[in-house]
């Protein structure tokens, strides 16, 4: 049975990059504001099945998610 280890708080793309890109040091993405045919525009994972089925509730918020994420070690 596949769960949803999530949040369930909506968060963009743009969003997820500007804090990688923040944590590196790096420049924040460019949008053009355009949507290409196939983009995918609003999808959020429900974290329901896991919290019935694992217990499981997301005790990290999404700034310091992504700094854990853009830090960890390689391999």
């Amino acid at each position: 049975m596949a769960c949803n280890v999530a949040s369930g708080q909506p968060h963009t793309i743009g969003e997820m990059a500007a804090a990688l890109a923040s944590e590196h040091g790096g420049p924040g993405p460019v949008t053009t504001g355009e949507y290409r045919l196939g983009d995918v525009r609003h999808i959020v994972a429900s974290p329901h099945r896991a919290a019935r089925v694992l217990g499981f509730q997301a005790a990290i918020g999404f700034a310091e998610g992504m700094r854990e994420f853009a830090l960890a070690p390689l391999g």
